[in-house]
Formats: C-alpha cells, sequence, structure tokens
C-alpha cells in the first residue's frame, strides 16, 4: 500500500493538565459537557474525559508520584512525562491519535521520520453507567519529540471501546459531537510545521510560508498560529500562558450539532464567551485548564470514527 492510501490516524483526545482535577470537571460539566468520574493509569495519573462520538477530551491530573516511573518504554515515562509538565504550568500536554493498530500505525509514523520510543500496554478499572466494573484494554505507541514536548503525540488503541464510548457518556447538553481542531502556537512554525508535514502530509517541504497552516488529519486538524496570528483567529480571546519560546498546544476547536444551543446551555451556566469568526470562546481560559475551549458548527457528513 503505498503512503499515500494508507489511512491517516486522526485526534483522538488531547491530554489538558490540571492541578485539580474535580474542579476541572465540574467547570467542564458548566460548559455542558458529561464527564466521566476520575479514574486512574498505573504510571500516578488521574483522568476524566467528555467522551464524544468521535474523540473526547481527557483531563489529567496526578494523585501518586511514587508510581510516575511505572510502565516506561524507549526512556519514556508517561507519568514523569506528566508530572514534570504539570510542574511547570497547566495546559495541553500530548495529543493522542485514533488508531486500530498502534504497532502498523506507529511502524507507518517511523516510516515518515517521526521518532518512536515503543509501545506501553496497560489496563485501567472502570464502570460505565449500567455496566459492572470492567477493565479497560488500552495499548499506546509513543511519537515524543524532545525538541517537541508540547508538540507532540501518542497513537492509542482501545481494545475494549465499548467501555469507553457508553452511550449515557456520549450525550452532552451542549450538542457536543467531536474535537474539530487542535491550536499550536508557535513564535517559529517551520519545526512545527515540519512534524505535522511529515506526520499527515507530504512531507517538510509540503507547507508554505503563508501562516496560519493547517494539517487534515483521519479525524479533526492541526493549526499552527504565530501568535501575532491569534486575534485574526482567536479575536478578543485571552491567550494561554504557554512557555516562552516554545511551542505548545493553546486552543481545541469542538464541534456542536447547533451552536445556538451550545451559547444557550453556557449562558444559562453563566459562562462568559467571547465571539470569534468560528464561533464562541471560553473566557475563562484557566478554568479551561490554561487552554481555549471554541464551540464550532459540526460540518454536515463528516466522517464517524468506526470500530
Amino acid at each position: 500500500m503505498s503512503r499515500a492510501t494508507v489511512p491517516l490516524p486522526g485526534i483522538d483526545h488531547p491530554l489538558i493538565l490540571m492541578r485539580d482535577i474535580e474542579a476541572g470537571r465540574a467547570f467542564y460539566a458548566r460548559l455542558g459537557f458529561t464527564v466521566t468520574p476520575v479514574g486512574r493509569h498505573p504510571w500516578g495519573t488521574s483522568t476524566a474525559l467528555a467522551v464524544l462520538e468521535r474523540s473526547a477530551l481527557e483531563l489529567m491530573g496526578i494523585y501518586d508520584e511514587s508510581l510516575i516511573d511505572g510502565l516506561e518504554t524507549g526512556g519514556f515515562r508517561f507519568g514523569r512525562h506528566m508530572r514534570d509538565a504539570l510542574a511547570e504550568r497547566e495546559g495541553m500536554a500530548l495529543v493522542a491519535l485514533h488508531s486500530r493498530d498502534v504497532s502498523g500505525d506507529g511502524a507507518a509514523m517511523a516510516g515518515r521520520g517521526i521518532a518512536t520510543q515503543g509501545r506501553i500496554d496497560f489496563r485501567r478499572k472502570v464502570k460505565p453507567p449500567g455496566l459492572d466494573w470492567d477493565e479497560a484494554v488500552v495499548s499506546l505507541q509513543i511519537l515524543l519529540d524532545p525538541a517537541l514536548p508540547r508538540v507532540s503525540h501518542f497513537l492509542a488503541q482501545q481494545h475494549k471501546p465499548h467501555l469507553l464510548w457508553v452511550p449515557d457518556w456520549m450525550r452532552h447538553a451542549n450538542g457536543a459531537t467531536h474535537v474539530a481542531a487542535v491550536t499550536y502556537l508557535a513564535e517559529d512554525p517551520a519545526p512545527v510545521c515540519a512534524r505535522l508535514g511529515r506526520m499527515f502530509g507530504g512531507g517538510p517541504a509540503a507547507f508554505a510560508a503563508e501562516f496560519p497552516t493547517e494539517f487534515p488529519t483521519g479525524q479533526g486538524h492541526f493549526r499552527v498560529l504565530r501568535p501575532a496570528d491569534w486575534p485574526a483567529a482567536f479575536g478578543a480571546t485571552p491567550m494561554p500562558r504557554l512557555t516562552p519560546g516554545e511551542p505548545g498546544g493553546a486552543a481545541i476547536d469542538v464541534a456542536v450539532r447547533d451552536l445556538a444551543v451550545a451559547r444557550a446551555v453556557l449562558a444559562g451556566a453563566g459562562v462568559a464567551t467571547v465571539e470569534t469568526a468560528a464561533g464562541p470562546a471560553i473566557a475563562d481560559v484557566a478554568g479551561c485548564g490554561n487552554v481555549v475551549i471554541r464551540f464550532v458548527r459540526a460540518c454536515a457528513g463528516a466522517a464517524g470514527r468506526g470500530a
């Protein structure tokens, strides 16, 4: 199969690091999301999800620092990576890419020049609504670029997807359906665009000198902006606090079925928004976990996640 015909992995879930995950759950509930109870990873991180139809938002904290070096692969320790990133600041860390075959997709990414540290297999206890306690079985393939730690990714494969994509968890008052876009900010966009070009485009030379630049994936797209481009894309929405000189994730566009319904939910909860050309953005960037959450209109006929 040629590279042109290999299906591209899509955005599965951005990871939003928060120091108080319960406060984060409460805030995202005010935004109209149904948020799962807090679960635990074996490497010491806590997790809560807004499970959408084709992707998710993951809130992540630390519950036990003594476990952060568990399940190492290729020198990468998931818990330590998250602990160190959160110690620096809240906000978007890695972005998970949807996979049905992490080994095959990892090999494809390596063939495109993307570093991979290896595979992690783990289980965690879950109790979906209406079901007994069970174990989610998950495989990850780490795609960390040490030069771009806040613009790195991993492939995620759910071996028991029915334990995550549960109808009761996927019903959101705001009508959210999927993550439509993740926006990265970079003073020098070239390294970020080179990485995304290798992953999802025609290679490092596939981007033009004009910015912003967008990279379609198997579901959703990545957007790269310079800080000077922010007002054109996000209007008066406050910019998240990022590490000076380091590219990082700044915003997540969440597609909803009806923007009027989403606006009504936000107004009813007393959540202030900033209107942008694409839709309302949440003004309380800190409440969102040092990331901008913006609601945009879902495109009709968009492809689903699949099994």
